[in-house]
């Protein structure tokens, strides 16, 4: 049986704190380079991130302190899942139903990219829903 870690982690540093959220600025590591998933994640990047932790009421955070933010490893898969998979999977369907009905390049491509419209439009009606399951937390 393997041993998987259960959680990912990422060090970061305080930007700020407003009430019981704190903003964390993550600095893409070294480390990320010789990562499996870093062509997934969008830490992995080249720019600084700046992520949004809620904190329980009481604790403090000043500007610049180090912490390290922590996602459930199975919330990681379920964002790749409705960012990338769910999307790609439309656009690819879309595409193939259409390129079957019209025979139209063209028109299967602009219709299948503007089917995505509406996935991207639910996610962002229900982006405090998804907030309150994407969840950071900072290490202790």
């Amino acid at each position: 049986m393997r041993n998987r870690k259960e959680t990912i982690e990422h060090p970061g540093e305080v930007e700020k704190q407003s009430g019981n959220i704190v903003i964390v600025r993550i600095k893409p590591q070294t480390a990320c380079a010789t990562c499996k998933s870093q062509s997934y994640c969008g830490i992995a990047e080249n720019t600084d991130k700046l992520v949004e932790v809620k904190v329980s009421e009481g604790k403090t955070y000043q500007k610049g302190e180090e912490v390290t933010i922590c996602l459930k490893q199975s919330l990681g898969y379920r964002a790749l899942l409705m960012g990338y998979l769910i999307p790609f999977l439309i656009l690819v369907f879309v595409l193939i139903i259409m390129m079957a009905i019209t025979s139209d390049e063209l028109l299967s491509a602009l219709t299948a990219i503007t089917l995505m419209l509406p996935y991207y439009l639910l996610l962002y009606k229900y982006r405090d829903k998804v907030r309150e399951t994407f969840n950071f937390k900072l290490k202790e």
